[in-house]
């Protein structure tokens, strides 16, 4: 089913395909469009950042938190609510991201943050937030998707880089063209094995959707694959429409196991996906092996995947660009459109009354 054509063509009439297949272009894209904002000097002077974002909007930061915390010298708080944390003053930067510009809880972020006089920054395409931004003359990444992005969710290079382009233009990160280069080209390899036009036999990401394909499924991450797993689970839900989850090894052999007991039987509808690297500690890759073993044990379905960037941060962009592709193609398979959310809009529509 996924070597042909007419699939694509009839459930992706959006034509998503094109922007996933150019993903890295996102990255470099927003990489270089910050290079010419300007950020005032006193915003230098914070003592930490807290993240407003929900949704496909927050995923980028997870990525650099996980992966560039040992860069980034002040602490960072990702917060996904109508509230900011009660530390937050005069000497907090909030940087506001909404893929829409019309998120409620980030709009209302920014509400608070103004009053108590917190240093700001925007992310976003347009809307009440770039409107917000303009009027209080924030520094602002507002870009234009194109077709490159289509949803939030399919558009995390540019919230990603452009995140990171805003904290190293403020100051607050170590990091340059060297890594972004490096993030954009493990995002390219994959594209290489993954795309459209190669074979299921050949293509891993065509092989993990049809493994997880009509089934409940769970990943497993840790250390900085921990951000890619919740990004996969973003995109497998709204984009292939299944049901999915995440936890972290070693946080899960804590408790989490216990858990598998009862309903009796019910692990065996489970896929587990089990995001492997040799950057983690050697304690948790040995806990991979005996997590993977008791869950084939309780009768569950097992697929591993093991990362091969050169680096943590590389990794995370090899993942970004993996997941992307294997929950379109789980879309396919599931036959949906993968631009459509009906759950969340009528959700929206409901709340609007």
């Amino acid at each position: 089913m996924l070597d042909d054509e007419k699939v694509y063509k009839r459930y992706d009439k959006d034509e998503v395909a094109f922007g996933i297949e150019r993903l890295s272009e996102q990255v470099q894209i927003a990489w270089q469009q910050t290079r010419r904002i300007q950020v005032p000097k006193a915003y230098r002077g914070v003592e930490n950042i807290v993240v407003a974002g929900m949704g496909g909007s927050a995923l980028g930061i997870h990525v650099i938190v996980n992966t560039l915390s040992e860069m980034i010298k002040k602490p960072v708080i990702i917060t996904r609510d109508y509230r900011l944390p009660g530390f937050v003053n005069s000497k907090t930067l909030v940087i506001l991201s909404s893929f829409s510009g019309g998120t409620e809880e980030i709009l209302y972020a920014g509400r608070e943050a103004k009053k108590r006089k917190a240093k700001m920054m925007v992310i976003t395409t347009g809307g009440k937030l770039a409107a917000f931004g303009k009027r209080e003359k924030l520094p602002m990444y507002n870009f234009e998707p194109g077709d490159l992005a289509k949803q939030p969710r399919l558009g995390v290079g540019f919230t990603l880089a452009g995140t990171l382009g805003l904290l190293q233009r403020a100051g607050m990160v170590k990091v340059g063209r060297q890594e972004i280069d490096a993030f954009a080209s493990a995002m390219s390899e994959v594209v290489d094995t993954c795309a459209l036009d190669v074979k299921v036999s050949k293509n891993p990401a065509k092989t993990v959707a049809q493994e997880i394909e009509g089934r409940p499924i769970l990943i497993v991450a840790s250390e900085h694959l921990s951000a890619s797993a919740h990004i996969m689970r973003n995109q497998i839900s709204e984009t292939g429409k299944q049901f999915v989850e995440c936890h972290k090894i070693p946080k899960m052999n804590h408790y989490f196991m216990e858990g598998l007991t009862y309903p009796k039987g019910f692990v065996k509808k489970f896929v587990v996906v089990m995001l492997k690297s040799k950057f983690y500690h050697r304690q948790n890759q040995k806990r991979y092996d005996i997590t993977a073993e008791l869950f084939e044990k309780l009768g569950a379905k097992v697929v591993e995947y093991d990362a091969g960037g050169g680096s943590r941060f590389a990794e995370a962009g090899e993942l970004l660009q993996f997941s992307t592709f294997t929950s379109y193609y789980l879309a396919m398979l599931n036959k949906v459109n993968p631009i459509k959310i009906p759950y969340v809009d009528w959700f929206k529509e409901e709340l609007s009354k």
